[in-house]
């Protein structure tokens, strides 16, 4: 655990995410919980040893790789209003769906007994601002990412848990992202004046990184644009996976895992193709509404503003 500011301590080292502890005179504020129960358990043994009393578990959304350690801390969960829609939803099944991510490492399987999700109890859709312990805290939802993403500002240090909205030198996760609005939001922070960003996976960093993240999108943007617009199906779509799967680097034994995150992102920009365009079908059998500009030739479809 490294001290990024006074009082803000960071776990770089997990699997799934980057969690944090901004203490308070009060107590201290979790942020994010890991997926694999060994390092929840390290994770929640560390938290122990810098306080006894933890005021909440804050969810920068409600995927696997952020709340399933939740349960290892006696705090009320707090998360944006979407991510509680999404994690009070999750079956009894969840877990075990989760293990099975880890069939070729029975040795993580073995530890899921016992693991159970607990979902938010606070939420919220904006801004929340809390004070505690003599200290500002400001949870605020970012999006793009997912429609629940939220960061954590801690005014005193100028320092911003981002979330999955910025990750270092690793593959952006796009299933469940709308593209348009996370290039935004990049370009929002970039207006910012942080001393440090604490990013959803990777090391610390500055704004800088919002950039290799923007890149990225653009790029599987157009190469999704492309495949739409030549009458590709999304199955046919996915020749996508292979021209991104380098864009950066993965350790061994994650590749699929790489290719089930791009695959899940090429689907996603592909459905926002058909909405941008105005098709009912990638083929343009059946168009509708104002034209629009492809390419400098006028086809039917859809006025639209997305920008790649």
């Amino acid at each position: 655990m490294e001290e990024v500011a006074n009082e803000v301590f960071v776990e770089f080292g997990y699997e799934s995410c980057n969690c944090g502890l901004v203490m308070t005179g009060e107590g201290g504020i979790v942020v994010d919980t890991p997926m694999i129960p060994i390092e929840a358990q390290d994770w929640a043994s560390q938290v122990s040893e810098i306080t006894d009393k933890v005021l909440f578990v804050f969810n920068t959304d409600h995927h696997r790789a952020h709340i399933l350690g939740n349960y290892l801390f006696d705090a009320a969960v707090i998360a944006h209003e979407h991510a509680w829609h999404e994690v009070s939803n999750y079956k009894d099944t969840f877990v075990e769906r989760t293990k099975s991510l880890f069939k070729k490492q029975p040795e993580i399987q073995d530890q899921f007994t016992g693991v159970h999700v607990v979902s938010p109890e606070l939420t919220f859709t904006g801004k929340v601002v809390m004070k505690k312990g003599g200290r500002e805290l400001h949870f605020v939802h970012l999006g793009g990412h997912t429609p629940a993403t939220s960061g954590l500002y801690v005014p005193d240090s100028n320092i911003l848990f981002t979330g999955d909205l910025i990750v270092v030198n690793d593959h952006p996760s796009l299933g469940q992202c709308n593209s348009d609005e996370w290039i935004e939001k990049l370009a929002w922070l970039r207006t910012q004046n942080y001393d440090a960003v604490v990013p959803g996976q990777g090391l610390s960093c500055n704004i800088e990184a919002t950039f290799p993240v923007v890149d990225y999108i653009k790029t599987m943007r157009e190469k999704v644009r492309s495949q739409f617009l030549q009458g590709r199906t999304k199955a046919e779509s996915a020749v996508v996976i292979s021209q991104m799967i380098d864009y950066f680097p993965y350790r061994p034994g994650r590749k699929s895992m790489i290719e089930k995150r791009i695959r899940a992102g090429v689907s996603q920009i592909y459905d926002e193709m058909k909405v941008v365009y105005g098709w009912t079908s990638a083929r343009g059998r059946r168009m509708r509404g104002r034209s629009v500009y492809i390419g400098g030739r006028r086809r039917p479809g859809r006025r639209s503003t997305f920008n790649s």
